[in-house]
């Protein structure tokens, strides 16, 4: 994976890959190369068959959403690398450039709550840009993509009801949604325009 971001002649040149324990989706990795001045980060996709219907590609989502986000350059990662195709390792990943920081969900509580406000409203104001972005359709930026708001919100819900049923869960609350959701279909289609949405906002995130 380092050769194919980096370049062949780097192959044997990793110096060290630390995992990062924080993500529940991808597996993440700070790893430094020789030569390279800055670590990066690997990020890669669980196998697609451990992927639930409703996460299905979602580093391709995210990956697809980039050309959208031009207005947040500066806070965003870099990607270096990215291979779809599944030929060296059988799954999706990417290689990101690393940002400077410290994790909130490890030192956000080493600070005085009175500045807390002060992060909040700079996420705050960081999501309300995110909200602020068009696109050409409802749906996954990857697609598929849905003519309105309300065919987008109710196959998301379908998918869910299935990831619950194919792991033998009670799906029902969400099947009373899904109805109530077709139910109240001119309500949801008061959304005309799709925007961008921030759905998983927390401070891992």
């Amino acid at each position: 994976m380092t050769a194919s971001g980096f370049g062949a002649n780097r192959r044997s040149k990793v110096a060290s890959a630390t995992e990062l324990g924080t993500g529940m989706y991808n597996t993440t990795y700070r790893v430094a190369v020789e030569g390279q001045e800055r670590a990066v980060i690997l990020r890669i996709a669980p196998e697609r068959e451990r992927q639930f219907i409703s996460e299905r590609a979602l580093m391709r989502n995210e990956y697809a959403s980039l050309p959208y986000l031009a207005g947040l350059g500066p806070l965003l990662p870099r990607v270096l690398a990215a291979d779809f195709t599944h030929e060296v390792l059988g799954r999706d990943y990417m290689v990101q450039s690393l940002r400077d920081g410290i994790p909130a969900t490890e030192h956000l509580r080493t600070y005085p709550r009175s500045a807390w406000p002060v992060y909040y409203r700079q996420l705050g104001e960081i999501a309300r840009r995110v909200h602020d972005v068009r696109g050409p359709a409802f749906g996954p930026i990857a697609g598929p993509a849905y003519g309105s708001w309300s065919e987008a919100v109710a196959a998301s819900l379908e998918d869910i009801a299935s990831d619950l049923e194919g792991i033998g869960l009670d799906a029902s609350d969400v099947r009373k949604v899904i109805m109530a959701a077709h139910h109240h279909l001119a309500v949801l289609d008061e959304i005309t325009a799709p925007r961008m949405l921030a759905g998983d906002l927390w401070t891992v995130h």
